[in-house]
């Protein structure tokens, strides 16, 4: 829509009086699309003079599944264009069909826009006609101008939205940018489709038991906002494609199997490392990638590269129940012993809810107590001596729209979780020397191998933190006690694409108490595989530090580990390259923990 000049003042007042009246408006005095929806505002019962935005009153609503899909789905995009178009008194938003806010970015809650927050419905009936509204009424993209709005509160605003579209066409949002001041309403047009395309592209990463590949005529335009995107089952029914897709294989009407487009089956030759030539049924051809396989969400346990979630009973009966209250934004606690794979866990659900979004893991063990609270929050320019221009942010602001783990929680320091605290109730983090406070949707998992009660008597753990991260405890078994050994180890040898073990080192791995638990198991066979090169099977002497019968390792784990390097040293011949492939671990850490062991000085 081209910028509308601004009526005489007088026949727009006169306008709006008769549309109170039940007149119709002038013809050519706005849009089509915007007349209509003065209309149904003024049916709403809203009158032009009444305040909407800054109501004390109103409503936040909680978003379902599918809204937080969304949100994570687009909050990539709101970033990159508030780098281009943001600013005080500008946001940027996504909104689903019922006009709730998704997503949102702006300069901080005092800003003249602070009330537009995730949760805040700002559909048509509640404050009148603006940019999304209209979006959402006539699915199309709408450039606003301060007088074409509804209410006079908003004259001075310049909105553009842009409709957001479901893996199968239909609408599911509207993404906006509203500020003070006229913007380039072409380029922002442009931005804003791009970015529509991109999130309407993340969408297919969470179709279940689909393979999904990307289409164009120019294999430089596969992985980008302009890539088709078709999923196909299984049985090689087309699930869903997007507007791309559609267009480049002229589909118009219902999605059928692939033999409708293509001559033959395009998924072989688009699995490739590089786009591949299909061939379509009209003798044309397109480049084709596979983008990826997403497997039914409820047989998400087994697709980490390292270390699976396994098949015990005990602990998939803990990943069901963390799943359900994850989905529904339940802060979820995990307990187990060090090593048992709580990060792993806390991955795999995040992983099956919303893969595409941020996932920040913190140990609150690891960072120096001088520097966690500016790692946590960041901080801002010039607020202390050596730190980086312009500031910067912390863990929990690149958290915002995915998961942020908490692990070791019970080493946190008591000033500081006072603050975590106060960050939870409020969902706003301010960087350390600024005043400007940042929205933090964050889904919450925290993990730890303390006892937080005792802390908690023992007044080194803050009660009311504890009851905010305590939506639902998942207890992580000790490898010890979990039912999947044998299916674990066998697992792991084949991720680490090993040569088989002999029955007697099998017995010897099923006979230890493995206090390290997988990780000690992990470092345990990927020795055994580097002592085993010249070997067809792993034998029991390639099993260091464990002993050959059921009594517990001959010692402890840092002592089994400075042995394993030395081994696994002496075992490449001194070449550090060489031995920390072998381990696992880059050539930085290996240098530390020689070090630690007294081998360098």
């Amino acid at each position: 829509m081209d910028s509308q000049l601004l009526p005489d003042p007088q026949r727009l007042a006169g306008a709006r009086r008769r549309l109170l009246e039940g007149a119709s408006l002038p013809a050519g005095l706005l849009p089509d699309s915007v007349a209509r929806s003065w209309e149904r505002s003024r049916d709403a019962g809203l009158t032009p003079w009444e305040s909407r935005l800054h109501r004390p009153d109103v409503p936040i609503f909680e978003l379902d599944d599918s809204d937080r899909q969304l949100g994570a789905c687009v909050q990539p995009e709101i970033e990159r264009l508030w780098q281009v178009f943001g600013g005080q008194s500008w946001t940027l938003f996504c909104v689903n069909t019922r006009g709730v806010i998704v997503q949102a970015r702006h300069a901080g809650s005092t800003d003249t826009l602070g009330p537009l927050q995730i949760g805040r419905r700002i559909h048509e009936a509640d404050i009148g006609t603006t940019a999304p509204s209209c979006t959402l009424a006539e699915d199309l993209p709408v450039v606003l101008h301060g007088w074409q709005h509804y209410l006079s509160e908003f004259e001075r605003f310049f909105c553009v939205s842009m409709p957001v579209h479901g893996v199968h066409g239909e609408l599911i949002g509207a993404l906006d940018i509203t500020g003070i001041g006229e913007r380039n309403a072409q380029a922002v047009l442009d931005q804003l489709r791009l970015a529509a395309m991109a999130t309407e592209n993340r969408l297919f990463a969470h179709l279940d038991d689909c393979q999904i590949l990307s289409l164009q005529h120019d294999p430089r335009l596969i992985g980008t906002p302009l890539q088709g995107l078709l999923a196909l089952g299984g049985d090689g029914q087309i699930r869903a494609a997007n507007a791309t897709a559609r267009r480049l294989l002229g589909l118009s009407g219902p999605l059928a199997h692939w033999q409708q487009c293509f001559a033959r089956d395009p998924a072989p030759d688009a699995q490739r490392h590089t786009p591949g030539l299909v061939q379509l049924n009209d003798g044309s051809n397109l480049y084709a990638h596979r983008v990826g396989t997403r497997a039914r969400r409820h047989s998400a346990l087994s697709h980490h590269d390292l270390t699976p979630l396994g098949r015990d009973p005990q602990l998939n009966r803990q990943f069901e129940a963390a799943r359900k209250a994850f989905g529904a934004s339940i802060p979820v606690l995990l307990l187990g012993e060090t090593g048992t794979g709580k990060e792993v866990f806390a991955r795999a659900l995040h992983d099956d809810l919303c893969p595409d979004a941020p996932f920040v893991a913190i140990n609150c063990s690891a960072i120096p107590e001088s520097l966690i609270e500016a790692e946590l929050f960041g901080y801002s320019d010039g607020t202390f001596t050596g730190a980086r221009k312009g500031g910067a942010s912390g863990r929990l602001e690149e958290a915002h729209g995915g998961t942020l783990l908490l692990d070791e929680i019970g080493d946190m320091p008591a000033p500081l979780q006072t603050r975590l605290l106060r960050v939870l109730q409020e969902r706003r983090v301010t960087r350390l020397g600024s005043s400007e406070s940042r929205p933090l949707e964050v889904r919450l998992i925290s993990a730890t191998h303390c006892d937080l009660p005792a802390l908690i008597d023992e007044r080194r753990f803050r009660e009311d933190l504890y009851y905010r991260l305590n939506g639902l405890t998942a207890h992580l078994p000790p490898l010890r006690e979990r039912k999947d050994l044998e299916h674990l180890i066998d697992s792991l040898l084949r991720q680490l694409r090993s040569r088989p073990l002999h029955p007697d080192s099998l017995a010897c791995l099923l006979a230890q108490r493995w206090p390290g638990n997988i990780r000690q198991l992990e470092q345990t066979l990927r020795l055994a595989c580097a002592l085993a090169e010249d070997s067809t099977v792993i034998l029991p002497e390639h099993l260091c530090g464990l002993s050959t019968g059921t009594a517990a390792p001959v010692a402890s784990l840092k002592a089994m580990q400075q042995r394993t390097i030395e081994q696994t040293l002496q075992a490449h011949g001194g070449n550090i390259s060489a031995t920390a492939q072998a381990l696992g671990i880059s050539r930085t850490t290996l240098y530390k923990k020689l070090r630690e062991g007294g081998r360098l000085t």
